[in-house]
């Protein structure tokens, strides 16, 4: 078919308005999950607490873990911040995906298209409200461009203000959840094992500051790179982690790695992209104020 004259010119302006409409739709989604993602975040009064395994203060008077990385305990002293409420979702992470021109990742797309009847609990854990498996790379450019599109402070937790605000401001909370408390009966009524199946967001009951799954539905990717001993010269204000490493820290671990609890270490690649049935690593991102490091 030969256009000419208003053909061709009609032809053009179809095309550059279809081009506008496509560019419009694109920022008014980018918008709109900025905007969701920064009013899910519950705000942290900083301040100063102990950090590591307290359990020579309370109780029995007996460290909770055997590790020898949650300890010594330490005073660390912290800035405000918000941090997720939630852990981000398959939904938000292929949409920022796609808004950078990207195809859902690879453990996605494998689980997704596997024919095998063994993945097909998995495959319901790929849902829009299902907490996302990525490597650290993708889960810190994905909070920062959270800042970039925003005009804030935006990056992955540190491992201090994970651990922060897991225990609601610091208390002396083992337990991520509404009571302090490891309730196994969630998990023999329904026939689960927390390592292996993730639910949607929010279905673990909140910590006593708002934040939810901080125990159970896997892991939590955070910013610092891992040091066995980083705890005997870690600074008090405002901590970054080491300055290198080859892993990086994973908090919120599930009950076969350390009962769930919040002064519970682990550490992995930062290439790794790990999901159901092992441990399945997620992440949630917070906002710091600008005069903090």
């Amino acid at each position: 078919m030969t256009y000419t004259g208003y053909g061709v010119t009609g032809l053009l302006i179809t095309l550059v308005l279809t081009g506008c409409r496509d560019d419009q739709k694109m920022k008014t989604e980018q918008t709109d999950l900025v905007n969701r993602a920064l009013e899910n975040m519950v705000t942290v009064k900083g301040g100063r607490f102990q950090m590591g395994d307290f359990g020579a203060l309370i109780g029995e008077k007996l460290p909770f873990s055997a590790d020898a990385d949650n300890k010594p305990l330490h005073w660390v002293s912290l800035s405000d911040f918000r941090i997720s409420k939630y852990r981000v979702t398959w939904g938000e992470f292929n949409r920022w995906l796609e808004i950078q021109g990207r195809e859902p990742n690879d453990y996605f797309r494998k689980t997704a298209n596997d024919s095998d009847s063994d993945y097909a609990s998995l495959k319901i854990a790929l849902g829009y409200n299902y907490p996302a498996s990525a490597n650290w790379q993708d889960a810190q450019a994905y909070c920062r461009w959270l800042g970039q599109v925003s005009k804030r402070h935006t990056d992955l937790p540190t491992e201090a203000q994970w651990e922060y605000a897991a225990r609601s401001r610091g208390q002396f909370l083992i337990f991520g959840n509404s009571d302090n408390w490891y309730h196994y009966e969630n998990d023999i009524k329904r026939n689960i094992a927390p390592s292996t199946e993730n639910r949607p967001v929010g279905n673990y009951a909140p910590n006593p500051l708002g934040l939810y799954d901080i125990q159970g539905n896997g892991a939590d990717w955070v910013k610092d790179w891992y040091a066995a001993d980083y705890y005997s010269h870690s600074p008090e204000q405002d901590p970054q982690g080491p300055e290198k490493g080859d892993k990086r820290v994973i908090r919120g671990l599930p009950r076969d790695a350390g009962e769930g609890y919040t002064i519970t270490r682990g550490s992995m690649r930062p290439e790794t992209v790990q999901g159901p049935p092992s441990r399945s690593i997620g992440f949630r991102c917070v906002e710091n104020s600008p005069l903090a490091n």
